[in-house]
């Protein structure tokens, strides 16, 4: 390949007048398994623009978006240049109004999250294979959750300014960094030791922090660190959360015995998403059992969801646990008072 080909660039100017994105050509082909399509990237990367900007959009789709070949430096050069004399037209015509402001400084759609983060993830998780080897079932097993997945939690749990979201075993931070731009939390903080995952998610963080700013996009305070979350300078930060997330299919009896110690010091009203219950749905106190977790949590099946992690196919349930002190206090008082033992067994 000549020497001048391979300094070729292709630039992206951002729709919140932000500094452009460059491309080096040529692009990464989408040919095997692991690798991701630059050319593909750079016309999905238009194309949200577009839903966010209707004036662009219709100026894009009616030729240009329909006509360029991604094998050709010359075409895909011509559609980028397009597309920044379009943007640029729309953001002069802006200057002075406030349309910036109310277009650009709102959270992405889950549309376009979900392509912002797949395009950061393919750039960052240089080897994907390497997240995988891990000794099966062990405490480490490494497997990542849907986007799919972390939309059904969003709806189904109440989230708001005031909640504080922890992810434990957060890997290279896809769910903090999802639930960031999605929910209006406070803060929202993930916990990993593994090395490798760890290194991926320190390139997560940065092209995440420069695309969403390209975007025009904002998102809740986030912050992926490295460690054990079993650790005692973790405790006090996962007991103060409000949200917590756990995949801990195959974390093993150990690890879910010291989780449920953690989450025994949650307060009322904290919600835990984990992809194993930590109590039997049917849970029933009785004296036998007065220092079980499940005297003091509420927990129900989140309908399943096929392909809701990577390491299978199959439909994976998923379990809200709410923590709720009452429940104990209410099995007390009715060992106090005869004339209610008879209504023990729905507590």
């Amino acid at each position: 390949m000549p020497e001048s080909e391979k300094s070729l660039e292709l630039k992206l100017h951002s729709p919140a007048g932000v500094e452009a994105i460059i491309f080096h050509w040529p692009l990464t082909s989408g040919s095997g398994a692991d690798k991701h399509d630059g050319a593909y990237e750079i016309v999905e990367t238009i194309r949200w623009v577009c839903e966010d900007v209707p004036e662009l959009k219709r100026a894009m789709e009616v030729n240009i978006l329909s006509d360029y070949d991604t094998r050709s430096y010359e075409s895909m050069r011509q559609l980028c240049d397009k597309y920044n004399r379009a943007i640029d037209s729309v953001l002069q015509l802006e200057k002075g109004t406030s349309l910036p402001a109310t277009r650009f400084n709102k959270r992405p759609s889950r549309g376009m999250l979900k392509h912002i983060l797949t395009q950061i993830y393919n750039h960052a998780v240089v080897d994907p294979e390497k997240l995988n080897q891990y000794e099966p079932f062990s405490p480490e097993v490494y497997g990542e959750t849907s986007f799919e997945l972390i939309c059904q939690m969003i709806d189904q749990i109440h989230i708001t300014e005031d909640d504080m979201f922890v992810d434990l075993g957060s890997g290279v931070g896809q769910v903090v960094l999802q639930m960031a731009a999605l929910t209006s939390c406070k803060i929202c903080v993930g916990i990993e030791k593994a090395e490798t995952p760890c290194k991926y998610a320190t390139e997560m963080d940065r092209l995440y922090t420069k695309w969403m700013r390209w975007y025009g996009k904002r998102h809740s305070e986030y912050k992926l660190m490295k460690g054990d979350f079993l650790k005692k300078e973790h405790r006090e930060g996962i007991t103060g959360s409000s949200i917590v997330f756990v995949n801990n299919f195959a974390f093993g009896p150990n690890v879910d015995h010291m989780l449920k110690e953690v989450f025994a010091d949650l307060k009322d009203g904290a919600r835990i998403v984990s992809s194993k219950s930590f109590c039997p749905l049917n849970f029933r106190i009785t004296d036998r059992n007065l220092s079980d977790i499940g005297t003091i949590m509420h927990v129900s099946e989140l309908s399943p969801l096929k392909g809701s992690v990577s390491w299978t196919g199959k439909p994976v349930s998923y379990f809200l646990h709410i923590i709720d002190r009452t429940k104990l206090e209410r099995y007390f008082q009715r060992l106090k008072n005869p004339k209610l033992r008879v209504s023990l067994q729905g507590v």
